[in-house]
């Protein structure tokens, strides 16, 4: 499943924080040595999750955070595999094999070994996730992905004064999101029925209003929904368009409002 923006644009803050606050400890632009000596494991990515989220580039990382990468001063060593050629040579063996491969598959089907793929992306993983992830389209087979949400301590908190404590991750959650911002949106809740389509009417400027709640704006179409309904959907993050249906997005909703705190 490909991060949504926000997602991505979150990370990055957070890996662009974790460099500064070691760089400062140590006086200096980290190296991976330092970032894997001064992480602090509880809060911060680890360094194969920097390498993937910049394509394998401790320097990129680095640019990033706004620091001058370390000039090299390593001994030459063999000419580095283009990391392009690394990509079409896995999306290569992945298409004729009709799967995504394991080391030991990999290995013996194609030009390179897998040791490249963890040196660049931090592990062989990391690598996989990254170029299936990025480049999904190129595959001639179905990558089967699961969305798997993120465990209690990894959660997003909201930083509202409100009190559910942290960003939903599922329909539920975001219907009880809704029940709190309800009133600075202008709406009140005359009627919720689970299990009957629509689940809500609400009422704004005297005016009754039919209401789906997602978790996804996409979960609207999958789970079949009309698409001539008159009325909106409310979710929690919109990941796609609904023909003739407006979308409230809570997400997108916080975020403008309280930038994105």
């Amino acid at each position: 499943m490909v991060k949504h923006h926000f997602d991505v644009e979150d990370e990055k803050e957070s890996i662009k924080q974790s460099i500064c606050r070691i760089s400062d400890l140590v006086g200096k632009t980290p190296t991976q040595k330092d970032y894997k000596r001064h992480r602090n494991s509880k809060e911060e990515l680890s360094l194969e999750q920097i390498l993937y989220r910049f394509g394998g580039s401790w320097s990129d990382a680095v640019k990033y955070a706004g620091l001058e990468p370390n000039p090299s001063n390593q001994p030459p060593r063999t000419p580095e595999i283009p990391r392009e050629a690394l990509i079409d040579e896995f999306i290569k063996v992945s298409n004729e094999a009709g799967k995504i491969p394991g080391t030991n598959f990999f290995r013996s089907k194609s030009k390179y070994s897998w040791m490249p793929y963890k040196t660049r992306w931090g592990s062989w993983p990391a690598a996989v996730k990254y170029i299936t992830q990025s480049y999904s389209d190129r595959f001639k087979f179905n990558i089967e992905t699961k969305e798997k949400f993120k465990n209690l301590k990894n959660r997003k908190k909201l930083h509202l004064n409100i009190p559910l404590i942290f960003e939903p991750v599922n329909e539920v959650e975001t219907v009880i999101l809704f029940s709190f911002l309800a009133n600075e949106l202008g709406y009140r809740i005359k009627e919720v029925r689970p299990d009957v389509f629509p689940d809500a009417i609400l009422e704004k400027s005297g005016e009754n209003i039919n209401v789906e709640f997602e978790f996804l704006s996409s979960n609207y179409l999958q789970h079949c929904h009309p698409s001539d309904f008159d009325g909106i959907c409310i979710c929690w993050r919109k990941d796609s368009d609904i023909p003739n249906i407006e979308i409230l997005s809570l997400e997108e909703y916080i975020r403008e409002k309280y930038n994105g705190k």
